[in-house]
């Protein structure tokens, strides 16, 4: 089985142990542009550390993917889903005050596994975000996504054997703090950050990115 489309991916570095953001007026100019320099710095050298989430946050959007199955392709309104809470994630992997970077890219997604499995069988997970969930580009780009890391037929979990990522736009990196209100945590944007000095070999530690034509 094949699972292809239009692809977001989201890696997550962890600044909490290197940046305390009350150390800058971010609503200066200079603070803030001396902000994005050591948060930039820090993603660059290797020394901000890239957090490992119970499910990879890289998402296909359902209205662009093709599952095929042997000779047949199948669409996203032809499988069960897995719903997985993008608050939940939120909750499950980061903690109140911690300081992440958000690195985000679009493009074309492969992901291949050994078996071809009966399509009305296959379950595969989606990301579901509440209807008050807060207005930020993040909540946009990750909700709403089919989740090809995992994939179940019946109760058993499907191995991806193989995943390429095709780039298609510029990459953008974003620092988040995490709130919390009413128990509930959220992410709250504190700004953007240049990525230009930054390369697609960022993402290599978790999926295979390639820059010629997606495998057909």
């Amino acid at each position: 089985m094949v699972i292809r489309g239009e692809t977001n991916i989201i890696k997550v570095y962890d600044l909490t142990p290197l940046v305390n953001v009350e150390e800058y007026d971010l609503y200066d100019s200079k603070e803030l542009e001396r902000f994005q320099d050591t948060v930039a710095s820090y993603i660059d050298s290797g020394e901000a550390e890239a957090l490992s989430f119970e499910t990879e946050l890289i998402g296909t959007v359902p209205e662009n993917t093709e599952i095929e199955i042997g000779e047949d392709t199948y669409f996203f309104e032809d499988v069960e889903y897995i719903n997985k809470s993008v608050d939940n994630l939120i909750a499950d992997n980061l903690n109140e005050g911690d300081v992440v970077c958000l690195l985000q890219a679009s493009g074309d997604g492969y992901f291949e596994y050994e078996q071809d499995p009966d399509i009305n069988e296959l379950r595969i997970g989606y990301t579901a975000c509440d209807i008050d969930t807060p207005e930020e580009p993040v909540y946009d780009f990750f909700c709403d996504l089919l989740l090809p890391d995992l994939v179940k037929v019946k109760d058993e979990k499907l191995e991806v054997i193989a995943k390429n990522f095709y780039p298609k736009d510029t990459m953008i990196a974003e620092v988040y703090i995490v709130k919390s209100k009413e128990g509930s945590k959220y992410l709250e944007r504190v700004c953007e950050i240049d990525v230009l000095h930054f390369g697609w070999d960022l993402f290599e530690d978790i999926i295979q990115v390639d820059y010629d034509e997606p495998i057909a």
